[in-house]
């Protein structure tokens, strides 16, 4: 009888509760983790954040892994993309309301309200169009232009081909592009 693959293994035993595991897993796959995650972030100490997060998770929810689906590194590499993509959001959404405060109390310019409705709803529209996207292009896209990864480190992270990227990033574009159009919020 052939011996299982080492996800298979590690699967396996997290759900078992082996802590051995879990410390196998994160000495083989956190350095890929935190180096997405600091690509990601570029910050050390909140991608350090996100390491925790990523194992934590693994750790409490082993379940969700299935060596079924693909590799423990790809399950982690995405969990991470996520993880890191909210931490982006969430600073960026404490700095405005930091710089929304500061306006309130009379400090730099105000913006034209036309403007700033134009832009929330420009904005609120691709956020509901891209997550309409099935999620083999959805993710691709976030880590290219929200994560600022390159289609080479969008494909490594997604253990995918370049070219498989690519096309997916290319044809979802599309897809939001006429989306966009057809809600007349882009040209």
């Amino acid at each position: 009888m052939p011996e299982d693959p080492p996800d298979r293994q590690w699967h396996r035993r997290l759900l078992g509760g082996d802590e051995a595991a879990l410390r196998e897993a994160f000495q083989h796959f956190s350095p890929a983790v935190l180096g997405l995650a600091y690509r990601i972030l570029g910050s050390l100490t909140m991608a350090e954040d996100v390491v925790q997060d990523v194992f934590v998770r693994l750790w409490e929810q082993p379940e969700r892994f299935d060596p079924q689906r693909g590799p423990l590194r790809s399950y982690l590499l995405a969990m991470t993309h996520s993880r890191a993509v909210e931490r982006l959001r969430a600073e960026a959404s404490q700095l405005r309301r930091i710089d929304a405060a500061g306006r309130q109390h009379g400090r730099g310019p105000q913006p034209d309200p036309t403007d700033a409705l134009v832009m929330q709803e420009t904005g609120a529209a691709v956020r509901r169009v891209l997550a309409d996207l099935p999620e083999e292009q959805r993710a691709p896209i976030e880590m290219a232009y929200f994560g600022g990864l390159s289609y080479r480190e969008v494909a490594v992270a997604l253990a995918e081909p370049e070219g498989t990227v690519r096309y997916r990033i290319r044809a979802g574009m599309q897809k939001m592009r006429a989306a966009l159009q057809a809600e007349e919020v882009a040209p």
